[in-house]
């Protein structure tokens, strides 16, 4: 008799604990991206539970008001649990902002899928700050297939145009439209930048790599069109290589995991 009611006892906390588990509260979503983002991340009014729910996505960055980014849902499949994985299907939609991904992510892996995401290029400042001296316009596209971060590994490819670009830096609108490739191979990735059209050309390449995070780049910036009123940007890159052509160069460090 004591052994079947500690049996019962034990389902019923199981039960219990299924219970809960099922109903946890999507404010716990947002718990997690704090955590995860070092508060640069968050979510407003969460509602619906961590399997499926949604809220306000707002970006927190350093001596700046929170940036909204627009109304985020999600559905998470808990059977990939069981492999210790973590898959979810995430949504967002704001002003200019439309974005959608699959997500995939365990132990120090991290899964891109089927990834299609436009905004405004303003945003680009709020992630990363030095670019928001530059206050840049226009519209951001980004596309990739799949990209799988995993253990200072990068593999997949990715697409990143910048449309109708312009700067508070200068007085010419739209200065281009550029487009950005991004190829993983393992421990390094391959970026490659080319002009579409437009008053100001850039061209270059570089690399990524996953494990430091060290970036390098090395390209020319060159006027094609209004030439005199592109001068004061094209200063801020340094000495005329003749032709009114500067070198781009960035050295910078970007790690994610």
């Amino acid at each position: 008799m004591t052994r079947r009611w500690l049996l019962y006892g034990f389902l019923g906390l199981a039960f219990y604990l299924v219970f809960l588990v099922a109903t946890a509260p999507a404010a716990w979503v947002s718990w997690v991206l704090v955590r995860a983002s070092r508060g640069v991340v968050s979510l407003y009014r969460p509602a619906g539970t961590v399997w499926r729910g949604r809220g306000d996505l707002v970006i927190h960055v350093a001596f700046t008001p929170p940036q909204s980014l627009g109304a985020a849902r999600w559905s998470i499949n808990p059977l990939w649990l069981f492999t210790g994985q973590i898959h979810t299907h995430a949504a967002v939609h704001g002003p200019g902002t439309e974005a959608q991904a699959d997500f995939g992510v365990g132990y120090r892996r991290i899964v891109l899928s089927d990834v299609v995401a436009s905004f405004p290029a303003q945003l680009v400042g709020v992630f990363y700050s030095p670019a928001a001296l530059a206050s840049p316009a226009g519209q951001v596209h980004i596309g990739a297939k799949r990209l799988a971060l995993n253990s200072g590994t990068l593999s997949g490819d990715a697409v990143v145009q910048w449309q109708q670009a312009a700067s508070s830096l200068s007085s010419v609108r739209p200065l281009g439209d550029y487009r950005l490739y991004l190829d993983g191979h393992g421990q390094s990735a391959v970026l490659r930048l080319q002009t579409l059209g437009g008053s100001l050309a850039m061209s270059g390449q570089g690399s990524w790599q996953p494990a430091t995070g060290q970036l390098r780049f090395s390209g020319l910036v060159r006027p094609t069109a209004n030439a005199a009123a592109l001068e004061p940007l094209l200063r801020l890159f340094g000495a005329d290589q003749g032709g009114g052509r500067r070198n781009l160069e960035i050295s910078a460090r970007l790690t994610i995991l």
